[in-house]
């Protein structure tokens, strides 16, 4: 192959086995720090509340073909909260209109709840999706050298 073409195939190479290792590095981040968070939630106090599935905007709440909500209350203060749970899209069971629940709260913020709680598949494959990527970038590295 001509040197020169070589050379722009390096360049191209290293810029995907950069690209594959800054998604790899995110990736892992990102899902150690749900693993970290969930786990943490798993020890706040838990309040008693109730599933109230309404129409409403929002992009990370969709569940099931409806909003998931939920409401619950501490001394007397009505909470409204959408978040599954950190690095959880589904909760472990279909949830239906008025059924309780239990709501994992934040001591610090009462306005921070989840309802599902501890180390899911969905981490893992998180964990497993960065060292695809890391594979993945090994190889080109390889093709590079």
């Amino acid at each position: 192959m001509n040197p020169e073409i070589e050379k722009k195939y390096q360049r191209l190479r290293s810029l995907f086995f950069g690209l594959c290792i800054l998604a790899a590095g995110l990736l892992f981040m990102f899902s150690v720090s749900n693993i970290y968070k969930s786990t943490a939630a798993a020890h706040w106090p838990i309040y008693k509340g109730v599933v109230t599935n309404e129409r409403h905007t929002g992009v990370f709440t969709y569940y099931g073909g409806r909003w998931l909500e939920y409401r619950y209350e501490i001394e007397g203060k009505q909470y409204r909260g959408t978040r599954i749970g950190f690095g959880i899209s589904r909760p472990q069971s279909e949830l239906k209109n008025g059924e309780l629940i239990q709501v994992y709260v934040s001591p610090e913020d009462n306005s921070n709840a989840v309802i599902a709680v501890g180390i899911v598949r969905s981490h893992f494959i998180g964990l497993l999706f960065s060292v695809f990527f890391v594979w993945i970038g090994l190889v080109i590295w390889r093709r590079t050298v």
